[in-house]
């Protein structure tokens, strides 16, 4: 259902864009077909600046997200506004010196250009930088997610053997642990330090250890290699936020 929704939408759209486009030009055609005669080269140029236009307006309809690949709606929406405002500034130009110097309307127009492009490359910029932004944000929560469920599978195993000979220290190391874990900087959220990858990469790793060491016939065999990871994992954590402040 939601497949056929979003077909019709689009050919809805397609149609939609098809028949403004042939309306504008029936229009143009009516109102400047007598410049055919009169003034041939203004008439193509106008032609050609109206055909950009509609194909600018047309593609930003069609393909919303050219620009924009992040699932906000501001940069489509303001790339239809530019193509609108370009649409309509450029066909003026070409209604103003209708009667006026050629290098002068070829002028304004390509000045007109220019400025929308330079307009969309400043849409693009910050379209990537909002797309880097909801990468980095959706990164940074699985690994909140994905190191949460590792330290909750964790502390059941553990509370699950609490009567245990020797393990209260290792359940009190292991909640220091946790509570380091937590009040330190969310993984993922630290760019651009290689140092700080490979510690989160290793701490990941011990994390997985472990919960290898979490089963039941091979948890109270290795309470000292637990222990040991726990203390070491404790340790590179505090690391990690000494790099970070660096």
């Amino acid at each position: 259902m939601s497949n056929f929704n979003f077909s019709l939408a689009r050919s809805l759209k397609l149609l939609g864009v098809l028949v403004f486009d042939i309306a504008v030009i029936v229009i143009f055609i009516s109102m400047f077909f007598g410049l055919l005669f009169l003034a041939p080269v203004k008439l193509a140029l106008m032609s050609m600046i109206l055909l950009i236009g509609l194909c600018f307006f047309s593609a930003s309809v069609i393909f919303p997200r050219l620009l924009s690949k992040g699932k906000g709606i501001v940069y489509p929406i303001a790339t239809i506004t530019v193509s609108i405002m370009y649409l309509a500034i450029s066909n003026l130009i070409s209604v103003w010196f209708i009667v006026g110097s050629t290098v002068w309307y070829l002028g304004w127009e390509l000045l007109t250009l220019a400025v929308v492009i330079g307009v969309l490359s400043v849409l693009l910029f910050f379209s990537k930088r909002e797309i880097e932004n909801e990468y980095q944000v959706e990164l940074e929560q699985s690994n909140k997610t994905s190191i949460h469920m590792q330290l909750m599978y964790i502390e059941a195993s553990l509370t699950a053997e609490q009567n245990a000979e020797g393990i209260l220290p290792i359940i009190h190391s292991f909640k220091a642990l946790k509570e380091r874990i937590h009040a330190s900087t969310p993984f993922g959220r630290i760019t651009g330090n290689s140092a700080v990858l490979e510690l989160e990469n290793t701490i990941r790793s011990n994390l997985d250890y472990l919960q290898l060491y979490m089963r039941p016939n091979t948890l109270v065999k290795n309470l000292v290699d637990i222990q040991r990871l726990i203390d070491e994992t404790r340790a590179l954590i505090v690391n990690r936020e000494v790099l970070n402040v660096r």
